[in-house]
């Protein structure tokens, strides 16, 4: 049943609250969608030319730290200043249990830092920067914060969920000075069950494969999100939205008339770190007014409102490697050895 109600929420910050400074981490593996149209005869993710493969030491949680690592190495902040960290991910390693715990332990955070998980949908990685900004809005005695999105999305290996799905991971600090505003937030919810789930137990995510409901869901939310910004300040901003392949993203550009920038035709669907991988993509085209919407299907989205930009290369230069569809079976575990091992 869909329901045609729909919510809106925005929210001007209250005081000055900045993304100081970002960090990425893409995994070296890749595959090319020729891979999969040899193997199946066709490749059912729609613009993604390859996508990056997690290796079997990369999980959710070792990319997290990863890009947390080089956003603090990029910013003026120690581990210790983080008053809180806060992680995004629709793949955590363990169903249940403090992942979020993992990643502060391995970065060597604080005892005292706040640590908030936001899990089970898509939309996590952006809420995740609304949760970081929203920490130091209401906290005078808070430094930093951290929002990192993390991300390795799996479906079934004939479905169109699979051949889009990528990996990887990106990370803001955020604070109180820094070269990118924060200027608004804004929620859109609107009941459109079924477009895309995973249940419980489950590793892969499913769809009904209703095409053209599925778009109307992702647009309308989308779009929704995206206008629930104050028109006044959205001229002129583009937009960075969850990509679940390289198509959806341009429907939604196309239905509030902004260009669109995503990262899906090259890395595959990073689910929650989709939208983020976006907004660095628009600061390398030198774009300084960019509107971040996470999507979370079923349906729900945030958006962020960014003004300014923040230079440097986050790409993969060194280390790459292509695999064949055979070797990418094995790594995402679609294909196990006699002796158990994937």
């Amino acid at each position: 049943m869909r329901y045609t109600s729909s919510r809106r929420r925005r929210g001007k910050m209250a005081t000055d609250v900045s993304v100081e400074a970002y960090g990425a981490y893409v995994p070296r593996l890749r595959v090319e969608a020729s891979e999969f149209e040899e193997a199946w005869g066709s490749f059912d993710a729609r613009g993604v030319e390859e996508k990056r493969v997690p290796d079997a030491d990369e999980d959710s949680v070792t990319m997290a730290v990863e890009a947390v690592e080089d956003a603090l190495r990029r910013s003026a902040y120690s581990k210790g200043e983080v008053g809180t960290l806060v992680l995004g991910t629709t793949t955590p390693p363990i169903e249940e249990g403090e992942v979020g715990a993992q990643v502060a332990e391995i970065l060597g955070m604080k005892t005292n830092t706040e640590v908030v998980v936001h899990s089970g949908s898509a939309r996590a990685g952006v809420r995740s920067l609304v949760t970081a900004c929203r920490s130091v809005e209401t906290d005078e005695d808070m430094n930093a914060s951290v929002a990192v999105a993390s991300d390795c999305p799996l479906g079934k290996p004939d479905d169109s969920i699979d051949h889009a799905g990528g990996a990887g991971a990106v990370a803001f600090v955020v604070g109180e000075e820094g070269d990118v505003n924060v200027k608004d937030t804004a929620s859109y919810t609107q009941e459109f069950s079924g477009t895309r789930f995973r249940e419980r137990g489950e590793k892969a995510v499913k769809k009904y494969g209703a095409k053209a409901y599925e778009r109307d869901a992702y647009t309308t939310v989308v779009s929704g999100a995206y206008e629930a910004i104050s028109p006044n300040d959205t001229q002129n901003a583009v937009l960075a939205p969850t990509a679940p392949d390289a198509d959806m993203p341009y429907r939604a550009g196309r239905a509030v008339g902004t260009d669109v920038y995503e990262t899906a035709s090259s890395m595959g669907d990073t689910g929650t770190a989709s939208a983020l991988f976006g907004v660095l993509e628009a600061w390398r085209n030198d774009e300084d007014k960019v509107v971040a919407v996470g999507y979370g299907d079923g349906a729900s989205a945030d958006a962020v409102h960014l003004v300014g930009s923040l230079s440097g290369d986050w790409e993969r230069k060194t280390g790459m490697k292509t695999v064949t569809y055979t070797e990418y079976l094995r790594r995402r575990g679609h294909v196990v050895d006699e002796g158990g091992d994937a």
